[in-house]
């Protein structure tokens, strides 16, 4: 190696080593830059817990060591139209314990078993649960609650509550409702006016563990002295809805029948007076399923049969196709349409289109339905209500059955006009009924006081209303009439009588044996001195003996109206005994007396001590 390539070679190893320390001092830069931020970003993080977002961050913890156990607060009242409560909610108490907290179980079970009046089996098992609450005992009696707590008992303590109390027990139950043990509505007007019933949600604190489970609860909750929300008023009378539903479980049990429904409504206003099914339960006690909290006033779909032979007349009369006395071969019992044969259960010739319907003929009223043709006749049982429900505003009122006219075959119309091929509900026939004796005006019915009144809609001239009246009065008081025994003496009682095959559940064709019995009329109380006109609806679902409307439904209808007539006379009587006479139309049966809210009141204080 030269001189020169040795001196090149030495400044080279010379300049290598301050290559690796710039090297390095640049590593050591950036890494106290990340470093810097990585602390910044840990305090603006540390910041953003601690200070800025503290209160979520509790809150969040919050909830998971805490909770609200809700409890049961005062709904509103539901009041018939006179103010007498047909649901009321009163001060109650709630007792739990605290298995853990127990040492002996078997000695308080016992003492507790012999306070409450329950089963110490049952109990002693609910105290030996490996939990850290349990409930002992919801809305009792607050003197009951307070007896316990004065034992000193270790472990159990107690909450207030409201209890939901329906003091009318059995009457108009399924239209009422129930609540559920928390307070919330189940069904009828309970649930449908749960928002505004219901109020504030009542609760107290309760500490949890770890996994969730309650730990530890306050002995105290202001749950019963929340005030209640708004009242609800009814158009219902409380002492008409007994009567109803009194009347109507005696014609079922008589009638050996699967159920009934009734309906009376103010033929006038609309306002329903009374909505019942039978059976009934007693509300206060009873512990239901789906089933029996179902509405079948308002749910149930029949056909309705014969009873809908007068308004088909009344549709032709206001047409011009039809008249009263005009004559119409029945053609003595049988006749054909298509390839379907058309029976009268009572034969008859040449009659009236009045003893059409006074012998009720499938054959006299199927030949009206068939001069209307299928549109008219279509467009009529619409306008009538049939096929839309009637917007009484109740949970699962049913729209009934009424097919769109391009789906009808020949025979529908023929069997439409009798009352086969379509469904309707106990509402729908009962306002139809109320529209031939006010004079011609569909009402609009409302069960709640305060919904829009109105005059309804006009279906019939007052003329032909009349002439439908009269021939509905006829079927009562006339010797051939079916309905006969519905007819009261000095009153004025018009109705129709049916008697339908039930649907079989699959659809395909009809029951055999069973049987939907009605009778669908009213009463003009003018002659009583009376200001009102009632229509009232009776259906009885397969009964087991008779199966004909004049000799099922027809009694109770009259055992029913008989009731109310007199109930109504003797308030107006009661109320201006100068101007209005005492008209005796029946003995009354209804010796019930009925509270008013300040009695009753009294009697639950007393009962509570």
């Amino acid at each position: 190696m030269t001189g020169a390539q040795l001196e090149l070679a030495l400044q080279v190893g010379k300049r290598r080593p301050i290559k690796r320390r710039r090297v390095g001092d640049l590593r050591f830069v950036l890494l106290m830059v990340v470093a810097s931020f990585w602390c910044v970003g840990l305090a603006a993080r540390l910041y953003l817990l601690q200070i800025s977002d503290s209160t979520s961050w509790r809150d969040w913890a919050s909830r998971q060591h805490t909770a609200n156990l809700e409890t049961a607060t005062p709904r509103g009242e539901i009041l018939d139209r006179s103010g007498r409560p047909f649901a009321v909610s009163v001060p109650a108490g709630s007792l739990f314990a605290k298995p853990k907290q127990i040492k002996n179980p078997a000695s308080v079970a016992r003492v507790l078993a012999k306070e409450l009046g329950i089963s110490e089996r049952n109990l002693l098992k609910t105290l030996q649960e490996q939990k850290s609450f349990v409930w002992v005992g919801r809305q009792l009696p607050r003197a009951t609650v307070d007896r316990v707590l004065t034992l000193g008992l270790p472990g159990i303590g107690s909450l207030n509550e409201s209890k939901r109390v329906y003091p009318f027990k059995e009457a108009a139950s399924s239209l009422i409702g129930k609540t559920s043990i928390d307070g919330a509505g189940l069904s009828g007007l309970e649930l449908q006016f749960d928002k505004s019933l219901r109020g504030r949600t009542g609760a107290t604190s309760v500490r949890k563990d770890a996994l969730g489970n309650m730990i530890d609860v306050s002995d105290a909750s202001n749950a019963s002295d929340l005030k209640a929300s708004g009242v609800l008023r009814l158009t219902l009378d409380a002492a008409l809805q007994t009567i109803v539903d009194e009347e109507l479980e005696r014609g079922r049990w008589e009638a050996k029948a699967k159920g009934a429904i009734a309906l009376l409504i103010d033929a006038t206003t609309g306002d329903v007076l009374a909505l019942s099914q039978a059976p009934t339960i007693n509300i206060n006690n009873a512990v239901l399923d789906s089933k029996g909290l179902s509405n079948r006033a308002v749910e149930a779909v029949f056909e309705p049969g014969s009873m809908i032979k007068p308004l088909i007349a009344g549709l032709a009369m206001d047409r011009g196709l039809a008249s009263v006395n005009e004559m119409i071969d029945c053609e003595n019992g049988k006749f054909t349409v298509g390839n379907k044969t058309i029976k009268d259960v009572h034969p008859s010739k040449v009659i009236s289109l009045r003893d059409v319907i006074i012998r009720s003929s499938n054959i006299g009223i199927a030949k009206i339905g068939m001069r209307m043709g299928p549109e008219r006749l279509y467009d009529g049982l619409r306008m009538l209500g049939f096929g839309s429900d009637t917007r009484l505003g109740l949970p699962g009122e049913s729209n009934g059955i009424l097919r769109p006219v391009n789906k009808w075959a020949r025979v529908d119309i023929a069997t439409h006009s009798f009352g086969q091929g379509v469904a309707v509900t106990v509402p729908q026939l009962a306002r139809a009924m109320a529209a031939v004796v006010n004079g011609g005006m569909l009402p609009r019915l409302r069960v709640v006081q305060g919904d829009s009144e109105g005059e309804g809609i006009r279906v019939f001239s007052q003329k032909t209303a009349a002439s439908i009246a009269e021939m509905m009065q006829a079927v009562v008081d006339d010797e051939h009439g079916t309905g006969g025994k519905a007819a009261i003496a000095g009153v004025a009682i018009g109705g129709k009588t049916g008697t339908a095959q039930k649907a079989r559940e699959d659809g395909r064709g009809y029951a055999e044996g069973k049987y939907v019995s009605g009778f669908a009329g009213f009463a003009d109380g003018t002659s009583l001195g009376l200001n009102q006109k009632l229509a009232l609806m009776i259906a009885v679902d397969e009964p087991g003996g008779a199966i004909y409307g004049g000799v099922v439904a027809a009694p109770i209808f009259r055992r029913i109206m008989q009731r109310v007539l007199h109930h109504l006379t003797t308030d107006q009587h009661l109320s201006n005994p100068d101007k209005s006479p005492l008209v005796p139309v029946v003995a009354s049966r209804d010796k019930r007396s009925f509270p008013k809210p300040i009695e009753f009141y009294k009697a639950i204080a007393n009962q509570l001590g």
